[in-house]
C-alpha cells in the first residue's frame, strides 16, 4: 500500500480547520463543554509499521466503501471516525438542538462476554448496547488501548440511513399533531415540488420507496443519473427542483415497485418540514428534549443554502429544502430514540399506531434468499439490513430467522444499526466504522432472539 502517511495528516487538518472556521462552540451552561473529536497532526500518530499507516479512500471525506473486501486497519478506522463526528461542528449543515433539562435515565446490570471483548478489540464495531426489558445488560465500547481517540458516551456516531426510520417516526408525531393529515396525503401545496415527479403522490409512496424515481436517482444511491450530483452537502432542493436533468418537469416511471433512494427520504423530511412551518423549531426540540430527553445535543444534518449562508435561518432553509435525513448523536441517545419509538408501539399511542400501520402497509423487497450461515460473503458478514425481507415506511422488516415477531430495523452506511423488538422490549444499538466486519449474527440476532449472546 502507498505511504499515505503525510498526505493523510495534512487533508485531515486542512479539512477540520475549513469546518472549524464556521463552527459556533457555545454549549449549554447546564451541561459541561463538549469535547470537539477535531483532528491534528499530533492526535493520529500514523505508526512506523506498514500496516498502520491511513489509508484514504476517494469517496469523500468521511466514508470508508462498504463493499471493499478487506478491513482497513485501525489507524484508518480513527481517521474515518473522527472526520465524521467533525462534521457536526459546521454549522452551515448543522441544526443544533440541546439536550433536555432532565435526559431518560437506564437503570444499569451489566455482564460481559467473550465474544463482545474479541470485537471491541478487533472488528470495526465501535459502540454497543443492548437493552432488554427495561436495563442495559451488554455496554461495550473498543479497549482503551485500541486507538488514540478514547471513546466514550460522550462520543458522536452518525445515523447514516438510520436517520430514514427517524424522519417516518417524526412524520407520525406532525401526523397526530395535526400538520400532515395522514400517510395517503398528497405532496401538495409546497411550491418547491411542483412540476417534479413527486408532487400529487400520496406520502405512503414515499414512505414506502414506491414513487418511481429510478430514472432520476440512482438506487441505493445519492447520485443524480444524468448530471452525476450528489443530494448532499453542496446545495438545496431547490436547485434540483430548477434543473431538467435532475427534477424539473420529470414524471413517476416504474409503477410501485421498491427502489430505495436517498433522494426520497429527503422529500419526505423537506414536505414535513414545509407542513409544520414557522412551527418547526419548537416542534423538533419539543420531540428530542421533552419526549425522547436526550443527554447531549443532537445535530440534525442540513443541506447549505443557494448563497452558501453561515448563518442560514430555519425559514429559508424549508423555503429551499435544506433538509437532510440524517442526525448525528451520542449512543445513548440513540438508545434514548429506540426507547421512546418502543413505548408508543406498546402504548398504543397516536405514534405508536403510526408505526403499526406503516408495519402493517410493508411491501416486499423483493431481495434474494439470503441466510445468515450463507457462505456467499464477497464483502463481508452478513448484516440485519440484507437479511430483511420486507420495507415499511422506512423501516427494514421481516428479519430472516425471526418471523412472527414485531421488529422495526433501522440500517445506515458503515454498519450503523438499530434494532427494536416490540414483543420482548429488547433493543441493540451498533455504533461502528465499517459494515459488514463485525458479527450481526452473535451481536444481534442472538440477544434479539434468545435474550443474549449464546
Amino acid at each position: 500500500m502507498p505511504d499515505f502517511s503525510k498526505l493523510s495528516q495534512a487533508c485531515a487538518t486542512f479539512i477540520f480547520a475549513v469546518i472549524l472556521s464556521g463552527c459556533n462552540t457555545t454549549t449549554d451552561p447546564s451541561h459541561e463543554p463538549e469535547k470537539q473529536s477535531s483532528i491534528d497532526e499530533n492526535e493520529i500518530k500514523v505508526k512506523q509499521n506498514q500496516s498502520e499507516k491511513i489509508h484514504l479512500f476517494d469517496r469523500g471525506c468521511c466514508e470508508i466503501p462498504d463493499n471493499i473486501d478487506w478491513q482497513p486497519n485501525d489507524a484508518t478506522l480513527e481517521y474515518y471516525y473522527r472526520q465524521t463526528a467533525s462534521l457536526r461542528l459546521n454549522t452551515a449543515q448543522m441544526y443544533k438542538v440541546s439536550p433536555s433539562s432532565k435526559p431518560r435515565k437506564f437503570k444499569k446490570e451489566l455482564e460481559t462476554h467473550k465474544v463482545i471483548d474479541r470485537e471491541m478489540a478487533k472488528a470495526t464495531i465501535l459502540s454497543y448496547l443492548y437493552y432488554d426489558d427495561g436495563i442495559v445488560v451488554y455496554d461495550a465500547l473498543p479497549p482503551e488501548d485500541r486507538f488514540e481517540y478514547k471513546f466514550n458516551n460522550r462520543s458522536y456516531f452518525p445515523s447514516h440511513s438510520m436517520g430514514k426510520s427517524i424522519t417516518s417516526y417524526l412524520v407520525g408525531h406532525a401526523i397526530c399533531q395535526g400538520y400532515i393529515p395522514s400517510v395517503d396525503a398528497p405532496i401538495q401545496d409546497w411550491p418547491l415540488m411542483e412540476n417534479t415527479l413527486y408532487y400529487g403522490q400520496p406520502l405512503i409512496n414515499l414512505l414506502n420507496m414506491t414513487s418511481g424515481d429510478t430514472h432520476v436517482i440512482k438506487k441505493y444511491d445519492g447520485n443524480f443519473i444524468k448530471t452525476g450530483r450528489n443530494i448532499h452537502g453542496n446545495a438545496p432542493l431547490l436547485k434540483a427542483a430548477r434543473n431538467s436533468l435532475e427534477l424539473k418537469d420529470t414524471t413517476a416511471k416504474g409503477g410501485k415497485r421498491y427502489a430505495y433512494s436517498n433522494l426520497t427520504a429527503d422529500i419526505i423530511f423537506n414536505f414535513m418540514m414545509h407542513q409544520i412551518g414557522t412551527d418547526f423549531e419548537r416542534f423538533i426540540k419539543n420531540f428530542y428534549q421533552n419526549k425522547v430527553k436526550i443527554e447531549h445535543p443532537v445535530y440534525l444534518w442540513m443541506n447549505p443554502l443557494m448563497d452558501h449562508s453561515w448563518s442560514p435561518t430555519m425559514k429559508e432553509r424549508i423555503k429551499q429544502g435544506a433538509g437532510q435525513y440524517g442526525i448525528s448523536a451520542t449512543r445513548y441517545d440513540f438508545l434514548r430514540i429506540a426507547k421512546v419509538m418502543m413505548d408508543d408501539w406498546q402504548n398504543d399511542t397516536c405514534e405508536g399506531n403510526y408505526l403499526k400501520d406503516i408495519y402493517k402497509r410493508s411491501i416486499s423487497k423483493n431481495n434474494k434468499d439470503e441466510r445468515w450461515d450463507s457462505s456467499d460473503r464477497r464483502y463481508g458478514k452478513a448484516n440485519f439490513g440484507g437479511l430483511t425481507r420486507r420495507y415499511g415506511g422506512q423501516f427494514h422488516l421481516g428479519v430472516v430467522g425471526l418471523r412472527g415477531r414485531n421488529l422495526l430495523h433501522m440500517n445506515g452506511y458503515n454498519g450503523q444499526q438499530i434494532v427494536i423488538d416490540m414483543d420482548e422490549s429488547r433493543i441493540i444499538v451498533i455504533g461502528a466504522a465499517k459494515a459488514k466486519d463485525y458479527d450481526t449474527y452473535k451481536l444481534g440476532f442472538e440477544p434479539i432472539k434468545y435474550g443474549r449472546i449464546r
